[in-house]
């Protein structure tokens, strides 16, 4: 999608700029690491997995009743929706820095590959990109698992709403946020 960006009081041709494609939960899965990539690094440095998916729509669940009890359902849509948005917006953004440490270890190990010897500059910064994709790999896991945990309890949330309600009585403001969540 392209977006003109100028204003009518000069005489400069705008410039087609192309729009940022917006955080999805589709996109958290396509950028992020692979279970079993991240499982083996969390065992290599002692860490306990947790299920940042249940526990994050476990929470979900737990602010949607909170929210419904003083605002109504409608209300708690809505605002659940902006919760679940920025999960996902952080999910992106986690998983972009996860690539772009891999991006910086290709580098310099194309560097080291290449070089007639391996200083010990160089063995050091082949050490820290590693340990700093590790780290990335991560908390991108863990961000993207607690994406999909909300995301799976929002649309859990708004199909139990409607499923009183024949398709013709449901609210389309709430079908269209169900879409747009899942």
């Amino acid at each position: 999608m392209l977006q003109l960006v100028s204003d009518n009081t000069t005489n400069v041709v705008p410039f087609p700029v192309a729009m940022a494609e917006r955080p999805s939960i589709a996109m958290v899965a396509v950028l992020s690491p692979p279970h079993s990539l991240v499982d083996t690094w969390m065992a290599e440095r002692g860490l306990v997995p947790h299920d940042a998916k249940a526990g994050t729509a476990r929470d979900i669940a737990y602010q949607a009743r909170t929210l419904e009890a003083g605002h109504g359902r409608d209300e708690t849509v809505v605002r659940l929706r902006v919760l679940v948005d920025a999960y996902v917006a952080h999910a992106v953004a986690l998983c972009h820095d996860y690539r772009d440490a891999g991006d910086s270890l290709m580098a310099v190990e194309y560097e080291a590959a290449h070089a007639a010897r391996l200083e010990t500059q160089l063995q050091m910064r082949l050490a820290a990109a590693r340990e700093l994709l590790r780290g990335r790999a991560i908390a991108a896991r863990a961000a993207a698992d607690a994406a999909l945990g909300a995301v799976t309890a929002l649309s859990t949330y708004v199909l139990d709403g409607l499923a009183g309600l024949s398709a013709s009585n449901a609210d389309p403001r709430q079908l269209s946020l169900f879409a747009a969540a899942g």
